[in-house]
This record gives structure tokens, C-alpha cells and sequence, in this order.
């Protein structure tokens, strides 16, 4: 997910409706998880939180292990807030969010807003399976277009196999195993794979060096997932066990000791996560221990809520997020001009 950058303003901007915050939401979440303001660019935002997905079926394709009904507040297609719509990661939680809804009973029209969406990202794939952003992102990651995202291929492709596995349509199927691809090229040759000691980590951002986002490539992961059981592929479950596998053995390089990290980029000052993504790393280590269990996944998951726990932790953590944007600016002009930058 943007690093709380120009992206996520599309995304996630605005005030979380009541009907898109179920009661089942507060019976998921484990101890020492809260709900809390989110620090950095989500401050205004008083109740935002991306629970465990309600329908998430651990042997199967059902609904998605992040409950993403907030990013479809409306049924109705193309989304209002998806104004700009090369934002892929935008266009595919809206239709995973529709999917949920219509999953929990909320109408047809969800449903027919999560194929539009799934339709639109069909026609913007390249023949290579890709997605192409062509706008240059101007901080935080230094890229310049066109690039692809790692996270935009996988969600995409989760959210093809479940309108495949819902109408029968083959091009939906055929659009979720292309979007793969990228997944196994490195940046060099047009994917978005990186190494971290040796193993595959699918980046968000493909930057040189790596920026190994945490969030964005558990997101990834999913897609090889949904694709390997929703569609019987072999290949797609042989690259999914082995992201496992890397993510499993790498997470203690993205826990400081008191918090967790948004990433491994190298920039001035440590990319510590702000509480949203915290919170979200939490969930996310939750429901991939429950889609293939290792031992690191709970353990860190307990570790990291726990952290929350201490007020010293959360002010640590706005501190060192306030001191990372004053090093590392959103602002596109400022960032461009820091002697330190990449850009």
C-alpha cells in the first residue's frame, strides 16, 4: 500500500461510513489489537481500520482476508473517488470491496460493480500481464513510468478469480493468471520480484535498490494464493509457499524492537509504519497464518500488538513518522529538491 503518499489520498481519504463498519468487525480482532486514530496522513481519519475479512475461507476463495467494504462506499461504477484511473490498487479494492458486499447480502448491484471494475482492469492489461502506472512517483520511492506494482497485480488477480469462480467467465480466469507474471520477472526484465537473502519478495515499488514494502507484498502474495487454489494452478501455489517462506524467514528485519516497519528502503532516516499500517501488519500476519501457518506469523503478530499496548511505543512511533516526512517530504517540489534524494 503508498506509503501514505499521493496514491493512498484517492484511496483512502474520508470518514469510514457506519454501514461499512460491521459489529462482527470488534469479534475478530485478537487481544491486544485496538482501534486507534491512525498517526501520519490518516490522523483525521478517527475510526478508519481494515479488519479481517468476515467470509475468508482458509481452504478456499470466498471472501478476501482483508475486509475491504470501506473502498466501495458506492455501488455504483466508476467509483467517485477513483477519479484518476490508472491508480490500479485503487480500481481492484473497490471491486474487492464490492465482492465483499455483495458476499454479506447487500445487493446485486455490488456484484455488477465488482465485474465493471474487474472489466475496466481487463482492459488496461498489457499483453504481458501488467498493469502500467505512467506517472512518475515523485517521493517517498524513487520511480519514474512506466512502472508496476506488485501489489496492484496480485489484488487484481485475486479479485479475477473471484468473479471467475462467481460467473464461470474465462476471461476472468485468463486475466488472473497473466497478472501473475510480473510477479516471477525481476525489475530488470519488466516484473516486480526482488531477492531479500536470497529468496523472492514481490516488491509494491521497484525500485533500485529494493524497497521491500511489508503490506504490499503480503497483498501480492494473496494473489498467487486465490489463483493457485481458486483455479487449480500448480505454478501459482509453488510461488505463493515459497513467498511464504521468505516472508516467514525475513520479518525480524522489520521489527525495531519496538515497532514495526514499512519498509527496508534505505532512506535517511528509518521508514518506520505509521499506526494504520501497524495495525494493518497485524491483520495481515493473522490471516496469513491462517492460509499457511509458520511459526514466525503468530509470534511476530502477538509481538508486534503488543507494542501497541505502550503509549511510550505509540509516541515513539508519530515521533519518528513526523521526523521520516520532514527527511523524506510528500510534497513532490521538496522532495525533489533534498540534497539527499534519489530522484
Amino acid at each position: 500500500m503508498d506509503a501514505e503518499g499521493s496514491l493512498t489520498r484517492i484511496y483512502y481519504a474520508g470518514r469510514v461510513g457506519a454501514a461499512h463498519r460491521p459489529a462482527e468487525n470488534a469479534a475478530v480482532r485478537a487481544p491486544g489489537e485496538s482501534r486507534r486514530s491512525s498517526a501520519g496522513f490518516f490522523s483525521s481519519v478517527k475510526s478508519f481500520f481494515l479488519p479481517l475479512g468476515p467470509a475468508l475461507d482458509p481452504n478456499g476463495v470466498a471472501g478476501y482476508p482483508i475486509d475491504m467494504r470501506v473502498k466501495s462506499r458506492s455501488a455504483s461504477w466508476p467509483a467517485p473517488a477513483l477519479h484518476h484511473m490508472q491508480l490500479y490498487v485503487g480500481v481492484a479494492q473497490y471491486g474487492l470491496g464490492a465482492y465483499e458486499q455483495w458476499l454479506a447480502g447487500e445487493g446485486e448491484e455490488c456484484l455488477a460493480a465488482a465485474r465493471a471494475a474487474a472489466m475496466h482492469l481487463i482492459s488496461r492489461q498489457e499483453p504481458d500481464g501488467s498493469w502500467l502506472h505512467h506517472k512518475a512517483f515523485m517521493h517517498t520511492f524513487p520511480l519514474v513510468p512506466p512502472w508496476r506494482c506488485g501489489m496492484a497485480q496480485g489484488e487484481a488477480a485475486s479479485l479475477l478469480v473471484r468473479l471467475h469462480k462467481t460467473t464461470g467467465e474465462e476471461v476472468f480466469a485468463e486475466a488472473a493468471v497473466r497478472a501473475l507474471a510480473p510477479l516471477s520477472l525481476a525489475r530488470e526484465d519488466g516484473g516486480v520480484r526482488a531477492l531479500l537473502d536470497g529468496r523472492p519478495w514481490p516488491e509494491e515499488y521497484p525500485t533500485d535498490p529494493p524497497s521491500y514494502v511489508l503490506n504490499g507484498a503480503i497483498f501480492a502474495l494473496w494473489g498467487l494464493r486465490d489463483v493457485g487454489v481458486g483455479l487449480g494452478d500448480a505454478d501459482a501455489t509453488r510461488a505463493f509457499e515459497e513467498g511464504v517462506d521468505a516472508l516467514a524467514a525475513s520479518l525480524h528485519r522489520f521489527d525495531n524492537g519496538w515497532w514495526s516497519l514499512y519498509s527496508l528502503f534505505p532512506h535517511p532516516v528509518t521508514c518506520v509504519a505509521s499506526s494504520f499500517y501497524h495495525d494493518l501488519h497485524i491483520t495481515q500476519l493473522r490471516a496469513m497464518d491462517m492460509l499457511s501457518t509458520r511459526p514466525e506469523f503468530e509470534a511476530t503478530r502477538l509481538r508486534w500488538a503488543g507494542y501497541t499496548n505502550s503509549s511510550w511505543n505509540r509516541r515513539r512511533a508519530f515521533a519518528s513518522k513526523a521526523m521520516f516526512r520532514m527527511l523524506v517530504p510528500r510534497n513532490r517540489l521538496l522532495a525533489r529538491r533534498m540534497p539527499w534524494t534519489r530522484l
